[in-house]
């Protein structure tokens, strides 16, 4: 064994969520170069054929395990007893999800070593779901894969870190897998939304106010907006802006640089905007991304604003007098996959040695 290759390794993926499926192909493909074996489970908690079939066609990949999803939960007997089948040395869990949660469960289960990749992302509030689990699943990690200076940061107050190979800053695999293009391509006045988030879509009065203020925007605005099937099962009452279907990677990519400015919940599309260039307005009172705040590129805007066609009025008009300008360096070279890659090597050497 060696502790700059993984060519004796198998190394599981739990994945469930659309922007899990990206950030693993990165990492996927820097295992590879490293001579390890790639193991895939999807949980199924996402069932939208155009958010979930059609990305692994995009992405070029397959799971090996394929789960069902019921009510948030699935069988993590089923998901145990086919990783104990692969005979898989570590797993790597992604993001903050009920997938994440479960992945990991899964490897504690089976007493195999875990990494988290997005370690140290919070947002302080403990009432959402998703920071709850990405409390969880960093203090039960064996590496945690931070990708920024405030994440590690996080690390740190919580006395997690354990030094290299376990606890490394490695930058972000969403960076890594975001296709690069010249920050000018924008057309004026466009707008890209994305609602999800259950804190918005599963309350009736909050997503109704939501379309009214994006119904007032579209008179001066093109918005597009692909519902999430979440949205469509709650039913669709926005008067103004016409119905979208979910988009494939490729076309969100290329709405976002077609767009001048983002409306989001979404903790990966706010970030993936700052990526293409684009200032986004984020629909919750607090993000897990706080350095875009600080960076003046992400804007909170509470969904319950009593004005809140207004308030992202007001925004857009303060972000069109900047204008157009490339986004600072803020999640690592483009290279986190090969620096995850590096640790998972050296922490199985370590292990093999103990």
């Amino acid at each position: 064994m060696d502790a700059r290759n993984l060519s004796s390794y198998r190394i599981a993926h739990i994945v469930g969520a659309r922007p899990q499926f990206v950030k693993l192909k990165p990492l996927v493909e820097a295992i590879q170069r490293l001579g390890g074996v790639n193991w895939i489970a999807h949980t199924g908690q996402h069932y939208d054929s155009q958010m979930n079939a059609s990305f692994w066609d995009e992405l070029g990949l397959a799971p090996d395990y394929q789960g069902k999803w019921n009510e948030r939960n699935t069988d993590l007997r089923v998901l145990v007893a086919a990783l104990r089948e692969a005979r898989v040395h570590a797993v790597v869990v992604y993001g903050d999800t009920d997938s994440t949660v479960l992945g990991a469960q899964a490897a504690l289960e089976l007493g195999v070593p875990f990494a988290h990749a997005e370690a140290g992302l919070r947002s302080f509030n403990d009432a959402m779901p998703e920071e709850r689990n990405r409390v969880w699943v960093d203090h039960r990690a064996q590496w945690l894969w931070a990708p920024t200076e405030v994440a590690m940061d996080h690390i740190q107050s919580e006395d997690l870190d354990r030094g290299a190979p376990w606890v490394v800053n490695t930058g972000d695999l969403m960076f890594d897998a975001f296709p690069k293009r010249p920050f000018s391509q924008v057309q004026p006045s466009s707008v890209l939304v994305t609602i999800h988030r259950n804190t918005n879509v599963d309350e009736p009065e909050r997503i109704r106010r939501i379309e009214a203020a994006l119904d007032g925007l579209a008179g001066d605005f093109n918005v597009l907006w692909p519902r999430h099937p979440r949205h469509r099962a709650a039913g669709l009452q926005s008067v103004c802006v016409a119905d979208c279907a979910p988009l494939s990677r490729p076309e969100i990519v290329d709405a976002l640089y077609r767009s001048q400015f983002v409306i989001t919940d979404s903790g990966g599309l706010q970030k993936e905007a700052f990526f293409a260039g684009r200032r986004a307005i984020v629909l919750r009172d607090e993000t897990e991304w706080t350095e875009l705040v600080d960076a003046g590129w992400t804007s909170l805007v509470s969904p319950d604003s009593t004005d809140l066609e207004g308030a992202i009025r007001a925004q857009l008009s303060r972000w069109a007098q900047v204008g157009q300008l490339e986004p600072p360096m803020l999640y690592g070279d483009g290279l986190a996959a090969e620096a995850m890659a590096a640790s998972l090597a050296q922490g199985l050497w370590e292990l093999s040695q103990s």
